[in-house]
């Protein structure tokens, strides 16, 4: 079951801030990203019993207000390789669906075999454009899309 953040405790921030350093070191958000994001976009968490496993963070698209953008998705080391951050993300889609999302976009390492079958196979975005150099030289990241609508009418492979 996942679960909007609208709070800023300070146990929750650092439960946040644990995953996302664990997923990916120094380039995690940390408070100071946290904190904008729960207040003006959507950070989804996914709840294990009482303790958080995972989360996921979006932002609006100002150039195009039906459109979300997901700034990153992480599952705590522990929590990692039981399906949990399909569930998160498949819940999640239905949340932003509600909101009148129509789609969602991402970018990933195209070298992230892993999360890039998950996005393509399982959650069924397709990749529409590569940006070269995207974090600095040599770091290039692959950009995908999810239409909200085909998503729902599940067109994508289970």
């Amino acid at each position: 079951m996942i679960e909007l953040v609208q709070t800023m405790e300070p146990e929750l921030i650092a439960r946040l801030v644990q995953i996302e350093t664990e997923a990916f070191g120094p380039g995690g958000l940390n408070e100071w990203h946290l904190q904008p994001l729960i207040r003006h976009g959507r950070v989804y968490v996914y709840r294990s019993q009482t303790e958080i496993v995972g989360l996921v963070h979006y932002m609006l698209d100002w150039d195009h207000p039906q459109k979300a953008y997901m700034v990153g998705v992480s599952i705590s080391k522990e929590s990692r390789g039981q399906g949990i951050g399909a569930k998160l993300l498949k819940e999640s889609f239905a949340a932003l669906a509600k909101e009148n999302i129509e789609e969602v976009e991402l970018t990933v390492d195209p070298d992230n075999v892993a999360a890039v079958k998950l996005y393509e196979s399982k959650l069924g975005f397709s990749v529409t454009d590569f940006k070269h150099d995207e974090y600095g030289k040599g770091e290039g990241r692959q950009v995908m899309k999810l239409i909200l609508a085909d998503f729902a009418k599940n067109t994508f492979k289970e």
